[in-house]
């Protein structure tokens, strides 16, 4: 208990640092991440993750299959510290175990994964 209140209070002394409409003292959830580069372009301008909660519909094997970057930025984000979940269904989130409890700040949800077995940048899926 003691660890986890110096922690704290040193997580309270750090410096608040925005980027447009996000926080470093915010809690926030990341959902239906792709390549995860937004969170992780989130946690590289606080220059920290222990905030950041994100997540994506696949699992890791799909994510990494899929796309490119994902792997280095999953690499980074775990660094950082951010929680990372996979497999998340964002209209389930009240039966999840993470995250049943858990109040954030901020809950991004920037494009939602359509849940289709076909490429995400084909405009049909778009639409």
């Amino acid at each position: 208990m003691r660890e986890y209140l110096e922690l704290k209070r040193d997580r309270d002394d750090d410096e608040d640092k925005w980027v447009e409409h996000y926080s470093s003292k915010h809690q926030i959830l990341l959902l239906g991440e792709g390549d995860f580069s937004f969170s992780c372009s989130l946690a590289t301008c606080f220059g920290s993750a222990f905030n950041i909660y994100a997540s994506s519909l696949d699992s890791y094997d799909a994510v990494v299959r899929k796309y490119k970057k994902a792997r280095s930025n999953l690499e980074t984000l775990k660094r950082l510290g951010a929680f990372l979940l996979h497999g998340v269904d964002a209209t389930k989130l009240q039966r999840h175990p993470d995250l049943h409890f858990r109040r954030f700040d901020r809950v991004i949800f920037n494009f939602p994964h359509t849940g289709f077995h076909t490429r995400e940048s084909d405009p049909c899926q778009i639409r």
